[in-house]
């Protein structure tokens, strides 16, 4: 079961490669192919020129390494107190699969709702439930 909880880290990690290698293919392309005159500042982690779906997908790789800081901590624990069972594998796949579909529509979509919310807010607080969820039962509060 082990390895069962493991491959949401590794899909966490899949998932910012193709990120990264998105945002690094996007970068070259607006600075060789659309000659995008970028000065010095194309050494910066956010490209400030560029198409729509690049700024989306920087922002999107430094949230990569934000939020889900807090749901690797989590299943190390849960995996070093060797509370792994087949709740927590179901809740780290969830995790997964939330950031994923986040993942994909801050990068394509990334509409605003109400004045502002972006309408991906659910699929984030989605997320935080899962791993707050995890914690709290890691806590054994539940």
């Amino acid at each position: 079961m082990e390895n069962d909880i493991f491959s949401s880290i590794f899909n966490m990690f899949c998932l910012t490669t193709v990120v990264f290698l998105l945002v690094t293919l996007l970068r070259m392309k607006s600075i060789y192919i659309d000659k995008v005159s970028a000065g010095e500042d194309y050494r910066h982690p956010t490209f400030p020129q560029g198409n729509r779906i690049l700024l989306n997908a920087q922002r999107n790789l430094i949230n990569l390494f934000e939020f889900p800081i807090f749901f690797y901590a989590t299943v190390t624990i849960i995996i070093a107190t060797n509370n792994i069972d087949q709740t927590f594998v179901d809740l780290a796949c969830y995790f997964f699969y939330f950031r994923l579909a986040h993942s994909i529509y801050h990068i394509f979509g990334n509409h605003l709702i109400l004045g502002g919310l972006p309408l991906r807010a659910p699929l984030f607080a989605g997320a935080f439930l899962v791993n707050a969820y995890m914690i709290i039962r890691l806590s054994g509060m539940l």
